[in-house]
């Protein structure tokens, strides 16, 4: 019997939190995610959005800019030559999108808990390949590569615990 993830989170203020924004290939890099990044600024918001979603955070599938490149400073989007806004960009999510739907079944705006099943879901299909067209032309490819080969050890990203 599956148990019902937590779904509590609350802000500082004791509010609901409101849901991580994650654009289309930002769920694919969280899969892989060890605390490696661009820059120091990257590395820190990334490993905390992982705690928030490991922690029972809702998220979203946005469209576009979302949490992640919220944290990034114009020195941090030269430095990864990765502008948040470009159309490459926006291609790459499309891709993304399109295979995490696929996978989980929630659209785009629809918030929900990452739960461990869905992260394993998201890993089983990224081994796969089916969620790796989006990864074609990424510089991170051959390090997610080996880090799926390994079988994702070392990574943030667990997923909500059951409550």
């Amino acid at each position: 019997m599956q148990t019902e993830p937590c779904c509590n989170a609350v802000d500082e203020t004791g509010d609901e939190a409101q849901p991580i924004r994650l654009r289309g290939h930002h769920f694919l890099c969280l899969l892989t995610y060890k605390g490696l990044g661009y820059t120091p600024a990257f590395v820190e918001n990334m490993t905390a959005i992982a705690a928030r979603i490991n922690g029972c955070a809702k998220v979203i599938l946005h469209p576009g800019p979302d949490d992640i490149c919220a944290a990034l400073s114009p020195a941090d989007r030269a430095a990864c030559n990765h502008d948040c806004a470009k159309p490459e960009t926006a291609a790459l999510d499309e891709m993304a999108e399109k295979a995490t739907v696929a996978v989980l079944g929630h659209g785009l705006g629809e918030a929900f808990v990452l739960d461990a099943e869905k992260v394993a879901r998201l890993r089983a299909a990224f081994l796969k390949g089916e969620s790796r067209a989006a990864c074609g032309i990424c510089r991170w490819r051959a390090v997610c590569d080996e880090i799926a080969g390994n079988g994702f050890a070392g990574t943030l990203l667990k997923g909500a615990h059951a409550a």
